[in-house]
């Protein structure tokens, strides 16, 4: 049984960054063998990029070594050619956090009573019509 790794829900945690070997000389890597792996060994992780052979994750708060034990024990069946573990960083975590705020989740924003003049209370509605 895997012990639980709580989700933080603005991206406190860690980044785990795989690149992939071909499994042949010439061809493109698979990465699905890893992408597979990542999402069964680390619930809840979420995966930031993807590119030709680098895929990179984020992982939830959890215990850096068995984030370490864990690849590297796979790291030859899933043929990762290299990997980093890094903490995830203040700025991915206000980006994330930005992202969550985006004026799209609610349809009306109140201001604070001391915001552009704003009075307690007054309510920004978005425009929901054409503009020309």
């Amino acid at each position: 049984m895997r012990p639980h790794c709580p989700v933080d829900r603005f991206g406190d945690g860690y980044v785990v960054t795989m690149k992939i070997r071909p499994g042949r000389a010439g061809m493109s890597p698979d990465l699905r063998p890893a992408e597979a792996f990542m999402e069964s060994s680390f619930p809840g992780c979420v995966q930031r990029e993807k590119h030709h052979s680098t895929l990179q994750y984020e992982v939830p708060v959890c215990s850096l070594a068995r984030i370490f034990q864990l690849v590297l024990t796979n790291k030859e069946k899933l043929n990762i050619e290299d990997y980093s573990v890094s903490q995830t960083t203040l700025d991915q975590v206000f980006v994330n956090f930005a992202k969550q705020q985006q004026l799209g989740e609610e349809d009306n924003l109140v201001l604070h009573p001391r915001a552009a003049g704003g009075r307690r209370g007054t309510k920004i509605t978005p425009f929901k019509g054409k503009t020309s």
